[in-house]
């Protein structure tokens, strides 16, 4: 993730600089106030006005502390009269354990930068409490020795044990996150897996993150396409298939674009799909770097640096279809060694659905019982046009004045009726001329309410023929309401300017759409 490649690429500098203390002092003049703390919910932690990042290495704990200037007093040990600074006082309030065993700590980094953004999809729907624009950043480590059965992290808390400060967690092990952004209110037990961090965990079960299992599965029913999409990883894949890659522990960019290339062919032939009682072969099979974080899923380049041991991949297999299924079944062939159970995730039009896979029972169904679905079809787009066009109004009014005059004749007298007789063959004349040509004038411009509703019908079809899988079917998907033409450019544009390409490589889809 990017802030954590950030810290650990960060060269580690000096504590001694003179003009830290004057510094911290400036900062709180500037910005203090009253901190308390509250009683939070786990979730949501980084909107908290202080942040931790728990890193635990093979040799060591790494703790990166960003302090909110109006919290700053109370990760400051007391002065004792020995002495020490006060950047060298700065942290010793949070503490590390091993196995109960209090851990000494060296800093390598402390000063005071700006806050470090941080962003989730749930982080809406937490306001931020309260903070200062500028932190005080400290670089703790705390080295150990051996393979210690619990970890032991403890914020700054009072005699009650509770807690001075609100601050916000995230918690990794070897790079695996164990945690999405949470809450660090008392103090927490961490339970390191030295074999496999993936299966680390913390005592306290609220201290998780959302991807749980190592191996995940989401089958997703569309109008056009049934499609399977599997989060792996490579340390199973090399137990499914041999990849060669020695005793190497970190890979090159070639080996994973080769490593892609094999799980491609791998996956093509895996956990076959029966549609509507008909054996389906996929039409394409996609693979990718991914990272699960608690920012979400991220695609990685092939590029970016990799350890074979956490390497994480995603895998997309697509089954286009003409219409949406009606039943769908799945065999599921995959289970790591220890690993008795998949979850699973099976989607359609109408919303998510848990569930998981067994090694006693590895077959998956899902059965339409769609009641009020409609196929989404493009079609073409009429709209009558505000009021009625002027020369077919013009050509009415003419003939109505042709009649009127022709019924007056009969009252008058001879030389008035010829001269009446005649304008009415004129108007007659004027109006079916009028008629005739009515093509060649101007026609009306739709008004506010016509225009609404040929731009909805327009964005209704687009997002139609989205739904289709290919080229081809986009282009036919068109052919209601683009000239054939514009096809191809419509086509291309479409896919460029419109589509949403979802972190696993699957398309977003618009459920309604409204104009304003």
């Amino acid at each position: 993730m990017t802030l954590t490649r950030t810290v650990f690429m960060r060269p580690l500098h000096s504590i001694s600089k003179p003009w830290f203390g004057a510094a911290i002092l400036a900062s709180l003049i500037l910005g203090w106030g009253t901190a308390k703390a509250d009683l939070v919910s786990p979730y949501g932690g980084e909107t908290a006005p202080s942040f931790a990042e728990l890193s635990v290495e093979k040799d060591h704990v790494r703790v990166i502390l960003e302090i909110d200037l109006n919290a700053y007093p109370f990760f400051v040990a007391p002065d004792d009269g020995s002495g020490a600074s006060l950047s060298q006082r700065t942290g010793q309030t949070f503490q590390v354990s091993v196995d109960g065993n209090p851990l000494d700590r060296v800093i390598h980094t402390i000063d005071v930068r700006p806050r470090t953004p941080r962003q989730t999809a749930a982080s809406s729907l937490v306001a931020p409490r309260p903070r200062s624009a500028d932190v005080v950043f400290v670089d703790l480590e705390f080295p150990f020795q051996g393979q210690p059965g619990q970890i032991t992290f403890t914020p700054p808390l009072n005699s009650d044990g509770i807690p001075l400060a609100s601050i916000g967690m995230m918690a990794l092990h070897g790079g695996v996150p164990v945690t999405d952004y949470r809450f660090l209110s008392q103090a927490e037990t961490m339970l390191p897996n030295w074999d496999d961090p993936w299966f680390t965990r913390f005592e306290n079960p609220n201290l998780t993150r959302h991807h749980k299992s190592p191996l995940m599965s989401f089958v997703s029913i569309e109008p056009r396409e049934v499609r399977h999409e599997v989060i792996f990883r490579l340390k199973d894949l090399e137990g499914w298939i041999d990849l060669d890659l020695g005793n190497a522990e970190s890979l090159t960019s070639d080996q994973i674009v080769r490593i892609k290339t094999e799980a491609e062919g791998f996956f093509k032939s895996q956990n076959p799909v029966t549609i509507d009682g008909v054996d389906v072969t996929p039409n394409s099979v996609q693979v990718s770097r991914i990272a699960v974080g608690a920012e979400g899923l991220r695609v990685l380049p092939d590029q970016s640096p990799a350890t074979r041991t956490t390497m994480l991949l995603g895998a997309v297999t697509s089954y286009p279809q003409k219409a949406l299924a009606k039943q769908v079944d799945m065999l599921w062939q995959l289970f790591p060694e220890g690993v008795d159970v998949v979850p699973v995730t099976l989607s359609d039009p109408a919303g998510g659905v848990p569930s998981q896979i067994y090694k006693t029972d590895p077959a998956i169904r899902w059965t339409n019982h769609l009641t009020s679905w409609e196929e989404p079809r493009t079609q073409p787009v009429f709209v009558k046009t505000a009021g009625v066009h002027p020369a077919v109004l013009l050509s009415l009014g003419l003939g109505v004045l042709s009649m009127i005059g022709v019924l007056s004749a009969w009252y008058w007298s001879a030389a008035p009726r010829s001269l009446t007789l005649a304008m009415s063959g004129a108007f007659a004349a004027a109006a079916v001329l009028t008629f005739a040509l009515k093509d060649s004038f101007a026609r009306p411009s739709p008004d506010g309410v016509a225009t609404h509703l040929v731009i909805q019908g327009m964005l209704s079809n687009f997002n139609a023929a989205l739904l289709e899988p290919d080229k081809d079917g986009l282009r036919s998907a068109l052919e209601p309401f683009v000239d054939e033409p514009n096809r191809g450019d419509v086509s291309a544009e479409l896919r460029r300017g419109l589509s949403v390409t979802l972190p696993s490589g699957a398309s977003a889809r618009a459920e309604d759409t409204w104009i304003f």
